[in-house]
Order: C-alpha cells, then sequence, then structure tokens
C-alpha cells in the first residue's frame, strides 16, 4: 500500500470514528413546553393572579365584596363558582349596579371569569 492510499484511508476513517462516536452517546431529551393556557369567551382581559385559590374561597370573597358595597344589595344577589368562574344571579337595580357587581367579582383572587345572570329592574 503506497503512503498515499494510506493518507486517503485515515482521512476516511476519523470522520467515521467520531460519527460513531457521537451516536453512541445518550441525546438528552427535548424539554416539553407546558400545554397552552385554554381560553375561554368569559375570561376577563387583564391578567390576572394565577394562584389557585378554592371555589369556596372565592364564593366567600365575592360576598363579601357584594356585602361592603354600600349600593349593592346582596341578599337579591346570588353567587357561584366552579373552577374559577363566577357566577353570578339575580336582581339589581339597573345597569351601574350590575356593572358595580361584575367588576367587584372580576377583583377577586383566583376568579378567570365571571358569569353574568344578573336582571336589572325590580322584580
Amino acid at each position: 500500500m503506497t503512503s498515499r492510499s494510506r493518507f486517503r484511508s485515515a482521512r476516511l476513517a476519523l470522520p467515521l470514528a467520531l460519527l460513531a462516536m457521537a451516536a453512541s452517546q445518550a441525546i438528552p431529551a427535548a424539554p416539553t413546553d407546558a400545554p397552552p393556557a385554554p381560553s375561554s369567551t368569559g375570561r376577563t382581559t387583564a391578567p390576572r393572579d394565577t394562584e389557585i385559590a378554592s371555589d369556596r374561597a372565592i364564593t366567600t370573597e365575592v360576598r363579601a365584596r357584594l356585602a361592603n358595597a354600600r349600593t349593592l344589595d346582596p341578599a337579591k344577589i346570588r353567587v357561584s363558582t366552579t373552577d374559577g368562574v363566577v357566577k353570578l344571579e339575580g336582581t339589581v337595580r339597573d345597569d351601574k349596579q350590575r356593572n358595580m357587581a361584575m367588576e367587584l367579582a372580576r377583583t377577586v383572587r383566583g376568579v378567570t371569569a365571571v358569569s353574568d345572570e344578573l336582571r336589572a329592574g325590580t322584580d
């Protein structure tokens, strides 16, 4: 074998050896991305605190805020919460009170959406 042919075979052997070494080493798994957050048409537009709060605690806080509002009658508003979605049912005097009740509920920690089932006017 001539020196030139030995040089060619050595030149081809080196990349093949490097390729074999790379293939034999473990390749770490790619990190998985977090699943995207579900969207809902009832979600509030402003980002909220994402700390998980229990539905019972959310309901209690919404009721307390409605009771502290001087212009609302909390006895006429029923509050329930399921998976962070607050449902307001009952009657209020006018649309101004409806908007106030909705905003009070939206600002409670853990609330992801507010379902407005309030009726304006007297029954």
